[in-house]
């Protein structure tokens, strides 16, 4: 078949081209030979013969230009000369050079660095086998204020027998620490207790020794446990020998039977170690505790609505059978992904987003760059279609000259982005696989090669395409100032500029809102102060501290070493201290009021705190009185509650004398008096509301929930006394762990950091974007003058002043700024709707946004138009009307 011989002859006339291009000229002599000896048989002298038979067939070099074009066999040749003669033209300008590469490497780096966390985060499969059919399943009891509630035991085993939907289902306990003593200081551990099939239904098993076994998890069973390969690196040195051995976790010996292979982050990065949970029949019919974390695959073929119709079956029938537990409590799922991305989503598509507009604002400016070069270059150009070049091999020429600059600017923006990927690692949440190395793999590397070549297409099209409007007589003859691209070349100039200050409006307005946003959540009444207040950790294992009393003389005895301290304002033990626990509620029924139905109970949070507790953290009394000495054991139960409590709970009352009691009429618990209001404290966040809130001391009843939390006030940095404050801990029980030692301020500093580094990302990608705007707004204008210096001299000539042609020339370039404020306006209007989760008492509308960004971009365009400006107004007429 003909085009089996075409391929044929290509493949050879491409890789075995010194004999193709032997027999194109043994075949060019033939047909020359048998012309001449024609021509001589026609009479002809053999030299007249040769020249007549050269002549008619044409100049050899040209047909073999032709014959390779034909076979498609020059395009390589073509490329390299492109190539070598696009370096020589990059080497000749080394100022453009630079600043081209610089401009396009950090929009490059920018795109590849944030591709590398979308990737991570959005695209790139978890380290689960099948990790797309992986759901995290909730209850539902929007209700009480927990739309997204852990499970209780019951419903977790009921989910599991009824299901029609999931291959298995897993649990595991919601919070968890363990001291593990011996072989070095004691030391608290977070770890889980686990269903044995947790591993299983995730897809993963041990890098050593075994997975847990279902007869692990049977009460009563003897203690094994599973390692991460962390804390076994960290705390065992890598024994390989680790299996078997045993281990103290809370004073109880457990056998190590695995560690974890590398990377496992389930649920989140401080997961040290897992054990079985070993529920019990009773645990597993408790419909009322709410404290774990459900974890299920779906059955091959079966779709997330179709899991969440079948859950939502069965919460209707459990609502049915439990009424007093599970009223109005629903079930969904949620796929793995989206469950451990989070809040993080919406905040990278934003930065996606963000990179890409930064990205064309400097393909505009280069873009912008390369057109003013090819004017100045068009007597080159103008000549080389006058000796026979075709427009389309001078658009390759150019199109191949911006693709290496893009491509030059690729590699340095390949390095920027491996430091740029390190810096937004953070942006990865918990339980998905940590970035290892320096982030750059095949994926990434075949993205920026991809948007290299992209950018250096997007930058070089416009300049090339002004070719085919090259007026060769004008650019041949240069002069009059008379621009061989024709006035269109001026359009596309401005137009490339309008579209820059667009995009940068919309990056500037974006990067508004969020900084407003972020400065009144740092001005927000946390209901706390932090400054000043350090935070740790003492957990109590319930075996060495099963009796109440114990614990009680535990807690006394660390507050009273804590006040003989020097340095010390205050100190108190909390449950929890803010930001690290939004929940920890209990219903309760309030004296005098009717007994709310089981859909309507309330539900309030429960903080078991010492006297000076709210000392420590300056907390703000609204009415009555605090916590005092005499509120001790065996006295009057009491409590303070807050500010939203008292609202909700008694509307139009004074709460104070008040009286509320756990549980409801039924049970067996005592009335608790409240003996004073406090403010509001955002246990969640500052973004989150708070919820009805109570404050029981821990001497008085054991309510479930042990001070875990020391917070200590100090006169002066509270670091310098973490060590003291330590020892005093370990003074009263040796063995007791200590962990979690920091300032407060560094939990709130935490807890806003995702915000903070969104915030100044955009910021950041903003102000590059301003900068880019000024530097193109510079050029345009510095070119116009260049190009009107002789419309400039003949209007000085004739008698303008310098305020004139100041004011022609800033009129110029205000004008592009205020076409492009006006579609960047509107754009920003349009998208800033999508920054609304991400924004915090401020509309996406914000008006003194959308001011301010306009009123800076103003000022820097009259910046970016004074230098062109000021050299205009310098101009001599005779210099002027002379030039070319």
């Amino acid at each position: 078949m003909r085009w089996v011989q075409n391929l044929t002859n290509w493949l050879r006339s491409l890789f075995r081209r010194n004999t193709a291009e032997q027999e194109l000229g043994s075949e060019l002599r033939y047909h020359v030979e048998r012309q001449e000896e024609e021509n001589m048989a026609a009479g002809m002298s053999p030299q007249e013969a040769r020249r007549a038979a050269v002549r008619e067939f044409g100049g050899v070099e040209q047909v073999k230009e032709d014959c390779r074009d034909s076979r498609r066999t020059n395009f390589l040749d073509n490329l390299a000369k492109d190539i070598r003669y696009g370096l020589r033209m990059l080497r000749k300008s080394p100022s453009f050079t630079f600043f081209a590469v610089a401009v396009l490497a950090l929009g490059i780096a920018a795109n590849s660095a944030i591709f590398s966390i979308a990737d991570a985060v959005l695209v790139r499969s978890l380290p689960y086998r099948d990790s797309n059919r992986l759901v995290m399943v909730w209850e539902d009891a929007s209700a009480f204020g927990f739309p997204h509630d852990t499970p209780a035991p019951g419903n977790f085993a009921d989910w599991r027998s009824r299901n029609q939907v999931f291959e298995d289902v897993a649990a595991l306990s919601f919070g968890g620490s363990f001291s593990l003593t011996g072989n070095g200081n004691p030391e608290e551990l977070i770890g889980k207790k686990v269903t044995a099939n947790l591993f299983s239904v995730l897809g993963v098993s041990p890098a050593l020794g075994r997975d847990f076994r279902v007869e692990d998890d049977i009460p009563g069973a003897p203690p094994v446990a599973i390692l991460s390969q962390g804390l076994w690196l960290r705390r065992f040195g890598g024994d390989s020998q680790i299996i078997g051995k045993e281990i103290s976790l809370n004073y109880q010996k457990f056998t190590v039977v695995g560690v974890m292979k590398r990377g496992l982050q389930f649920p989140n990065r401080e997961s040290e170690l897992w054990i079985p949970a070993q529920f019990s029949s009773e645990e597993l019919a408790n419909h009322g505790s709410h404290y774990l974390h459900v974890v299920a695959r779906l059955k091959p073929g079966i779709s997330l609505q179709t899991a969440n119709a079948n859950l939502a079956t069965i919460a209707q029938e459990l609502q049915k059978e439990h009424p007093d537990s599970n009223a109005k409590i629903g079930a969904f799922a949620v796929p793995l992904r989206d469950e451990l991305a989070g809040d993080v989503r919406p905040a990278i598509l934003m930065l996606v987003g963000a990179v890409c507009f930064v990205l064309l604002i400097a393909c505009a400016n280069i873009a912008n760059l390369l057109l003013s070069r090819a004017t100045g270059r068009r007597r080159e150009l103008a000549m080389r279609l006058a000796l026979g070049a075709t427009r389309g091999r001078v658009i390759q020429q150019m199109l191949t000259e911006s693709i290496l600059l893009a491509i030059c600017a690729g590699a340095v923006g390949l390095l920027l982005s491996i430091w740029g990927t390190k810096f937004l690692a953070t942006l990865i949440p918990e339980g998905i696989a940590p970035m290892t190395g320096t982030g750059v793999d095949g994926r990434v590397l075949l993205f920026t090669l991809v948007i290299s070549s992209a950018t250096g297409i997007l930058c070089g099209i416009i300049p090339a395409s002004r070719v085919s409007q090259i007026h060769l007589g004008f650019s041949l003859k240069q002069g009059g100032g008379q621009s061989g691209v024709g006035s269109g070349g001026h359009r596309m100039r401005d137009a490339l500029v309008i579209s820059e200050v667009a995009l940068a409006i919309v990056l500037l307005t974006g990067a508004a809102l969020l900084v407003r946003s972020l400065q009144n959540l740092y001005h927000l009444d946390p209901g706390f102060r932090a400054d000043h207040v350090l935070v740790m950790r003492t957990p109590l294992p319930r075996p060495k501290y099963e009796a109440f009393a114990r614990r009680t003389a535990f807690h006394d005895q660390v507050l009273a070493r804590m006040e003989s301290i020097p340095g010390v304002v205050a100190a108190g033990y909390t449950t929890w201290v803010p930001l690290t626990n939004s929940g920890g509620a209990t219903s309760i029924t309030v004296e005098g009021k009717p007994e709310p139905a089981p859909g309507n109970l309330l539900i309030p949070n429960v903080r078991i705190i010492s006297k000076d507790y709210m000392l420590a953290l300056c907390m703000t009394l609204v009415d009555g009185r605090l916590l005092e000495q005499r509120d001790a054991a065996g006295t009057l139960p009491v409590a303070l509650i807050n500010q939203t409590m008292a609202k909700n709970y008694w509307p139009g009352e004074d709460p104070i004398g008040k009286r509320f009691k756990r549980g409801t009429y039924r049970e067996e618990s005592p009335w608790i008096t409240v003996i004073g209001i406090v403010g509001d404290v955002h246990q969640a966040g500052p973004a989150i509301p708070a919820r009805a809130e109570m404050y029981m001391p821990y001497q008085q009843q054991d309510f479930g929930y042990d001070p875990e939390y020391l917070a200590v006030r100090t006169s002066g940095d509270p670091m310098a006394l973490a060590e003291i404050v330590r020892q005093q801990v370990w003074a009263v029980d040796k063995e007791q762990p200590v962990a979690g030692v920091m300032p407060l301020e560094d939990l709130v500093d935490e807890n806003l950091a995702s915000r903070r580094m969104q915030a100044s990302l955009l910021s950041g990608f903003a102000g590059l974007a301003l900068l880019l705007v000024m530097l193109g707004i510079y050029a345009v204008l510095s070119f116009a003058v260049t190009q009107r210096t002789q419309e400039i001299g003949v209007r000085v000539a004739l008698g303008a002043q310098p305020h004139d042609v100041l004011r022609m020339i800033f009129s110029q370039g205000f004008k592009l700024f205020l076409s492009g404020a006006a579609m960047g306006l509107a754009a920003a209007l349009v998208l800033s709707r999508a920054l609304v989760h991400l924004l915090f008492g401020v509309s996406a509308y914000d008006p003194a946004s959308f001011a301010g960004v306009t009123i800076l971009l103003a000022a820097v365009a009259l910046f970016a138009c004074y230098v062109p400006a000021r050299r205009a107004t310098r101009v001599d007429p005779l210099i002027a009307l002379r030039y070319e």
